[in-house]
């Protein structure tokens, strides 16, 4: 039916995901977006090393010196990102977060969420960790932007970092997500190691770990959240 002139078009009913499957898929597709803004950013990146660099040298000392030479973006520099909005109590998908709670469509990671009061950065660490159980494409992507072909297919604190805080408040806010009284570290739901061959010992260095229990709730369509979070137990008085 064509709308009369004048008459305002009806807005598109919102739809509550359609299950945990559907609820991830588009949490992939916001991932892909941060990463290939990454990806663009890090070849960029390269290509005013090779500008600027006059030596083998140069370049392996690029992460020191690039921070005191001014580029000008309009030869191949990179400017300053915008911060983004204030993030929703929910997370991006707010509006269809809320009409899935209300239908009682189980949700894993916002279940997880909210049972721990998890954060956003907490909600996109568990994102970026989950994405290679899914594909190994991830594996991939997260070798180069850790500039690590053979040892860096998992993310790293400093990949975290850099992708999801976009300012000093953010990155010292996020780093207390990762200390050991933290619930994911506490819990045990992401693991911090060493990767093989590293000689670094600071927690950005560290890569991250979905444990197996972890992931597999997350994927699930049935679990319940006590799978990876038991009830408390009572105190006998």
């Amino acid at each position: 039916m064509i709308a009369e002139i004048g008459e305002v078009p009806a807005l598109p009913t919102i739809q509550p995901f359609a299950d945990n499957w559907s609820y991830l898929k588009a949490e992939l597709a916001w991932l892909d977006r941060v990463l290939m803004r990454s990806l663009a950013k890090q070849r960029q990146a390269n290509q005013e090393i090779d500008r600027v660099a006059k030596s083998p040298i140069d370049r392996s000392t690029s992460h020191w010196w690039k921070g005191f030479i001014a580029i000008d973006p309009s030869k191949g520099g990179s400017l300053v990102p915008q911060s983004p909005p204030s993030p929703h109590q929910l997370g991006r998908y707010d509006d269809r977060l809320e009409i899935s709670q209300s239908q009682n469509i189980r949700l894993a990671i916002p279940t997880l969420c909210d049972r721990l009061e998890l954060g956003q950065f907490e909600r996109n660490l568990l994102i970026l960790c989950l994405a290679p159980e899914i594909s190994r494409r991830y594996e991939k992507l997260y070798a180069f932007l850790n500039n690590d072909e053979t040892s860096g297919k998992q993310p790293t604190v400093d990949l975290a970092f850099r992708l999801f805080c976009h300012s000093d408040a953010e990155w010292r806010d996020a780093r207390s997500k990762l200390s050991t009284a933290s619930p994911l570290i506490k819990r045990k739901i992401i693991q911090l190691y060493a990767p093989p061959n590293s000689t670094s010992r600071s927690l950005l260095s560290k890569a991250m770990l979905l444990s197996e229990r972890a992931a597999t709730y997350l994927l699930s369509e049935d679990l319940p959240i006590e799978a990876i979070v038991p009830k408390a137990r009572s105190r006998k008085k």
